[in-house]
């Protein structure tokens, strides 16, 4: 079972807003994961973009794995087929330097 909440908060000069928030149970589908190397080693700063399978040049979301290599996406839609691209850099970048 998922659980989920949101509000909006707008806190003015020099206060402090405390607050609890009770979760709510939700339906809605979520996909977390991890991504590993091919030594089963976290992947940190890997980028994760999910797209909607039916609008393939459009992604709905789009984050970097944490020092664990975790990564998590959601509410999504019930049904829905989606398609996740995982990418990670490792070639070195090199700044190149222009003369005005």
């Amino acid at each position: 079972m998922n659980y989920s909440q949101s509000f909006y908060v707008k806190p003015a000069t020099h206060e402090v807003v405390e607050t609890t928030v009770a979760l709510a149970a939700d339906q809605r589908p979520a996909l977390i994961g991890t991504v590993v190397d091919t030594n089963d080693k976290p992947v940190d700063a890997a980028l994760v973009t999910v797209y909607r399978a039916d609008a393939p040049q459009t992604p709905i979301g789009a984050l970097y794995t944490d020092d664990q290599g975790q990564f998590a996406f959601g509410p999504l839609e019930p049904g829905k087929l989606y398609h996740v691209k995982v990418f990670k850099r490792t070639d070195q970048i090199r700044a190149l330097e222009q003369n005005t």
